[in-house]
């Protein structure tokens, strides 16, 4: 019904600022993994055509509404954050839980969606263990991780690198964007263990740290994230990372 191969997306960009793609949302966890495959598994046509001024639309948050879970709120939240995805909320602000309420003003959720490069993310691995990793580069070097999970029976703990998720050499400042924690700085090739909820999402924000001290100085994410101030041994990095 929805063939992305019909649409003129060089001319939508010229004469559009957003255009929706696919069907309409519905209050259920169903529909938002059905826009989800649709929109990432039409990556190839669909991320060329978002840039500033002209966005793709998989609808609205329904965040707060009836049909997710919070764990469910964080993943969708996080995944149209990677789309670059316009941020309509749909629910009752007079009657939204303080816990949806908290993830529709994650300030660097929201921070991450509206980058100003623009740049619409994809998905790089689809683990038969239902695990999928989603990427999108960010201003500055920065960039934004998503580990999501399609399971509905317990929480999986998934084991990789940042070299293995294409990242260059070097040393890594990490934010957990909804617990608003800072992680110990990583190398690319430390092994982490990142532990995802059932039809829930963990979200980075990673900043490359240009020089590698021994003893690294409080990272300049504690200067604009909440999040505690903390001191990093060089020889706590190479240990696998336990999230």
């Amino acid at each position: 019904k929805f063939v992305v191969s019909q649409v003129n997306y060089t001319l939508l960009g010229q004469i559009c600022n957003l255009w929706r793609n696919y069907a309409d949302i519905q209050d259920s966890w169903d529909s938002v993994l059905s826009i989800v495959d649709w929109f990432f598994d039409n990556q190839d046509v669909l991320q060329p055509a978002a840039g500033p001024g002209q966005w793709n639309d998989p609808d609205m948050l329904i965040i707060g509404d009836f049909g997710l879970s919070m764990d469910q709120s964080r993943a969708q939240m996080a995944l149209w954050a990677i789309m670059a995805a316009p941020l309509f909320m749909s629910n009752d602000l007079r009657t939204i839980s303080s816990g949806a309420r908290a993830i529709l003003q994650n300030k660097i959720a929201i921070g991450i969606s509206q980058d100003r490069l623009g740049i619409q993310g994809k998905r790089l691995i689809k683990e038969k263990s239902q695990i999928e990793v989603f990427w999108r580069p960010l201003a500055k070097g920065s960039s934004a991780l998503v580990f999501f999970s399609r399971r509905s029976d317990m929480p999986y703990r998934y084991t990789t690198s940042l070299k293995e998720l294409s990242y260059k050499t070097g040393v890594y400042e990490v934010y957990d964007v909804f617990s608003e924690q800072l992680l110990p700085q990583m190398k690319d090739s430390s092994e982490f263990v990142v532990s995802i909820n059932p039809s829930g999402a963990v979200m980075w924000y990673v900043n490359p740290v240009a020089e590698w001290r021994k003893e690294a100085e409080p990272p300049r994410f504690s200067e604009k994230l909440i999040g505690p101030k903390f001191h990093q041994h060089a020889n706590e990095v190479d240990a696998p990372l336990v999230l």
